[in-house]
């Protein structure tokens, strides 16, 4: 199954591909501002609707008997497949909240070498579990709905309204992608894989693959204690104080630069030295 997939690309000479995946209720034009970034930055970019996010299917009652945050990344794993043949070519993962969740799990089973991971806020409950708390699905969902009964032009002047800080060029695929979420998934709310997530920063780190984790400090998922198990497993954490669950909106141009810094240092490092991930 083909995810609907938004490719951004740059001109040549191309330095590698960025796969990115939003977070719930989000979607592959919501990343647009960023993905112009990385591709301006001599990245390609493929930005990836899930299965009920953006362009991508619905989903029917038969798979959401199952856990669905696994074949979201069945899912994505095969798109990146799909669409990254060029094995020398490098290869990073971004993934914002739940969309952090899939891309560490892509990231540390596809057969591809991944040259890094990039996560911004990945939604990792603590204690470990994959399972949503059904009163958190319930609110999510009455919001999701609520914003559904909302025109375009509403819903933008309430974002806009309750996050000032944010760029005017981020509201129209913020509004849009609420308008084609599927609620049945965030009614569900399994949405992250089955697989802890100090498992999946476990196997990355077994694969030599660098991880950097920025965040913020109010109304975010990742707390003190989620980061202090992510450095003890060798992620790089940054903490930008001030900003919310969406800090490449609320922090745009230190979001971008402490992101290119990373992806630059990575980069810089000589063939041989880079991550050899693939696993055997």
């Amino acid at each position: 199954m083909t995810l609907h997939v938004v490719a951004t690309l740059p001109r040549d000479p191309r330095r590698g591909t960025i796969v990115a995946i939003p977070g719930l209720s989000e979607s592959a034009e919501s990343l647009q501002a960023t993905c112009r970034h990385w591709a301006g930055r001599g990245f390609r970019v493929l930005a990836i609707d899930p299965r009920g996010h953006g362009s991508s299917r619905r989903w029917t009652e038969e798979q959401l008997r199952s856990h669905p945050g696994d074949i979201i990344v069945d899912e994505l794993l095969s798109t990146v497949d799909d669409w990254c043949d060029d094995s020398d070519q490098p290869l990073i993962l971004f993934g914002h909240s739940a969309g952090g969740s899939a891309a560490a799990a892509v990231a540390a089973r596809t057969r591809r070498e991944v040259d890094a991971v990039v996560l911004e806020d990945p939604f990792w409950r603590l204690p470990v579990t994959h399972h949503q708390d059904p009163d958190v699905a319930k609110a999510a969902t009455a919001w999701l709905l609520r914003q559904q009964e909302l025109t375009d032009d509403e819903r933008r002047e309430e974002a806009a309204a309750m996050h000032p800080a944010w760029p005017a060029d981020e509201l129209a695929g913020w509004s849009s992608s609420k308008a084609q979420m599927d609620a049945a998934l965030v009614r569900h709310g399994d949405v992250i894989p089955s697989r802890p997530w100090p498992v999946l920063l476990s196997d990355l780190a077994e694969r030599s693959v660098p991880v950097l984790i920025v965040t913020g400090t109010v109304r975010i998922g990742n707390t003190a204690a989620h980061r202090a198990i992510e450095r003890s497993l060798g992620a790089q954490v940054e903490v930008f104080e001030g900003a919310g669950h969406f800090i490449r909106r609320d922090e745009r141009q230190r979001f971008h630069a402490t992101v290119d810094a990373f992806l630059d240092s990575v980069l810089a490092a000589e063939p041989g030295d880079r991550p050899s991930s693939a696993p055997a």
